[in-house]
């Protein structure tokens, strides 16, 4: 993942690549972007709002590629759940997709390339983050998270995250993440993140011009390219999995 440096942000912008693969209930696979506030005891008052895709059996029962939301304002501790699993996400009338509904179709790598962009922005006047989501389009509104869900992230983000993760428990091997192929610059078969921008204050698209930090856990497995690109911000990253065991 790609990491900002603590600062103050209210919105993110970012198309990503959309994948699907067959994974068993032992496996997880996300691709997402956190919006993250992570208050004054990283431990234990970290509001985050989670917005992407993922293929997780165990949640949904099938392998199918889904949109998601996630929220917490207690480090994952005790409150906060996917999509609308717990009250917390208000979804918009007349919204074109529901947390939690299957993506359909997914890209082919060797073929087209099916893709989400995601934008969350958090309204000025009552402190609530606003989700858009377009397949393939320019994103439209999906609904809201409630000022009130939290105790810091009502204010700003602290952090902006952006990237991929994976899961293998009881001796599972690692699932593939993004297309399920590491990045190279000879090759355009990884899985990108782009047109990547942030959202001021206002509610107005700036350019991402804020330094990251790259994180890659298990480069052997999974890697990830700098953000690149002049007139947009663009990274890939993904790979094969299978080199570590949960």
């Amino acid at each position: 993942m790609h990491q900002t440096y603590e600062g103050t942000y209210f919105g993110f912008v970012a198309t990503l690549d959309v994948y699907g693969f067959e994974i068993n209930y032992s496996q997880r696979i996300i691709s997402s972007v956190w919006i993250v506030n992570r208050g004054p005891n990283d431990n234990l008052e970290e509001n985050a709002i989670r917005i992407g895709w993922q293929v997780f059996p165990e949640l949904y029962g099938d392998s199918h590629t889904h949109f998601f939301t996630y929220w917490t304002r207690d480090s994952y501790r005790t409150t906060g759940c996917y999509n609308m699993r717990c009250p917390g996400f208000q979804l918009t009338l007349g919204s074109k997709i529901t947390p939690g509904d299957v993506i359909s179709p997914v890209s082919d790598v060797d073929g087209a390339r099916q893709k989400i962009t995601i934008k969350v922005s958090r309204e000025k006047s009552t402190g609530d983050w606003w989700i858009y989501y377009g397949f393939n389009s320019a994103p439209t509104v999906v609904g809201y998270f409630p000022a009130n869900l939290f105790t810091n992230l009502s204010e700003k983000a602290t952090s902006i995250l952006f990237g991929g993760s994976v899961l293998a428990v009881d001796g599972a091997s690692t699932p593939p993440m993004g297309s399920g192929l590491l990045p190279s610059i000879l090759s355009d078969k990884a899985a990108s993140i782009e047109d990547i921008l942030l959202v001021d204050e206002d509610g107005k698209i700036a350019p991402f011009d804020v330094k990251t930090i790259k994180d890659e856990t298990s480069d052997l497995c999974y890697a990830m390219t700098p953000i690149f690109g002049e007139s947009t911000s663009r990274c890939l990253y993904g790979g094969p999995g299978g080199c570590v065991v949960g």
